[in-house]
């Protein structure tokens, strides 16, 4: 995980020039470099977007002396930025806070209040407007500088996953139709550090791509490894919770860690030869996020690159819970050499069935054998050691009938007539 680069800079330009008296309002101009453009919420976030602003001054005696809320039509662009005008005391300290694209005026907290506010979104892929961003500046002081540079920092995390399906056993497919985030906070502390403290701070469903919007992971960039997708997630620090070196211990069986850590879940159709999804169901893999075996914090403005990487069958649980429940059996039952068949008496004849899986309970019955002794004198029988064949020696003339029945999950049955003689 590492931190983006600078999204949007905020320059404060005092406008009073060196030697001026100490004490004298001078007026002053915020200037930031905007990119327009809002996108649907069908489609990935402008994360440059700036739609609108808050801004609020504090001075050294922690009151609030000015409040500000600039929607777009109130920008004024030049050249690529937009200049908002405001009024300070030369060698005067003050906090600053500037809050983006939360879609409405702050109301007038108070020094302690903004420093705890939380900004809370109606929908986890709710960024229309732009993603929700802020800065702060503490104890400013204009010395008649001639500008001081804020960088507003995006309040969400961006997650860049790919698949590597390398290792995966020849004839294991696996197509992704969905990824989630899972347990994504649905509110951010905007000015200091933030997580979710109870399920009722999560998302039930988070920030969720589908369709069309995940082929790139079932598309190659190079041998056996993906094309990345990218998703979002407000900050969530919930710091160093488990004393592992391992992954495939990076989990919880109870307590409140399992509604408010964040994590990554992985939908898609699964076959094998052993192996299938039905139609319409998935298999799903899900993992914590976070900085290692141990930890779960997900920092805004940080862009984290996942490679989830399948091995073998696919299906063994390294470092993600893997959800089988959909999956069903590759199933096989095939008779030979045929339902008809013809021998001459003294032949030994077999008729035996290919099952998979190789471990399906299995029974053979040569029909009326228990309950007639005439059928005695046409063949007598050996079971193959496998169960799943038999073979008559036969004797004179007639017919003999044999059923076979494969048990779950093939759950299959057949009759095998032989024809003895002509």
């Amino acid at each position: 995980m590492r931190k983006t680069g600078v999204l949007l800079v905020v320059s404060l330009v005092t406008g009073c020039s060196i030697g001026e008296r100490p004490g004298e309002r001078v007026m002053g101009e915020l200037v930031m470099e905007l990119v327009s453009g809002a996108p649907a919420r069908s489609t990935p976030p402008d994360e440059w977007l700036v739609s609108d602003i808050n801004l609020l001054i504090y001075n050294e005696e922690g009151l609030l002396e000015e409040r500000r809320y600039y929607p777009a039509r109130n920008f004024s662009a030049t050249g690529g930025t937009v200049r908002l005008r405001t009024s300070l005391l030369t060698e005067a300290a003050y906090d600053i806070f500037i809050a983006a694209n939360i879609g409405y005026a702050l109301p007038a907290l108070g020094r302690e209040e903004v420093e705890s506010y939380r900004y809370h979104m109606a929908y986890p892929d709710e960024y229309s407007r732009g993603m929700p961003m802020c800065a702060r500046l503490d104890g400013f002081v204009s010395h008649g500088e001639p500008s001081v540079t804020v960088p507003l920092i995006r309040a969400m995390a961006r997650i860049d996953l790919r698949l590597d399906r390398s290792k995966l056993d020849s004839d294991v497919s696996f197509q992704v139709t969905a990824v989630t985030i899972g347990n994504g906070p649905s509110s951010v502390c905007l000015f200091g550090d933030s997580r979710a403290e109870s399920a009722s701070q999560v998302f039930a469903g988070g920030y969720t791509l589908n369709d069309r919007q995940v082929q790139p992971l079932n598309t190659d960039q190079t041998v056996g490894v993906s094309k990345p997708v990218s998703l979002y997630l407000l900050e969530n620090l919930q710091g160093d919770l488990l004393d592992t070196e391992d992954e495939r211990e990076k989990t919880f069986s109870e307590g409140r860690y399992p509604q408010v850590c964040s994590y990554l879940e992985i939908k898609g159709s699964y076959h094998s030869n052993a192996w299938h999804t039905r139609p319409g169901e998935t298999v799903s893999y899900r993992f914590y996020l976070g900085d290692g075996p141990g930890n779960f914090d997900i920092y805004r403005n940080t862009a984290c690159k996942v490679t989830v990487c399948l091995e073998g069958d696919g299906l063994s649980e390294e470092g993600w819970r893997v959800d089988k429940g959909e999956l069903v059996s590759e199933t096989s039952f095939d008779l030979h050499p045929a339902a008809y068949n013809e021998c001459q008496p003294g032949d030994d004849y077999r008729i035996w069935c290919d099952v998979f899986p190789e471990d399906t309970p299995f029974e053979i019955d040569p029909v009326a054998w228990d309950d007639d002794e005439g059928v005695h004198n046409l063949y007598t029988y050996d079971i193959d050691p496998d169960g799943h064949g038999i073979t008559l020696h036969t004797r004179k003339g007639g017919s003999a009938l044999v059923y076979f029945k494969a048990g779950p999950p093939v759950n299959r049955d057949t009759l095998a007539l032989l024809v003895i003689g002509p």
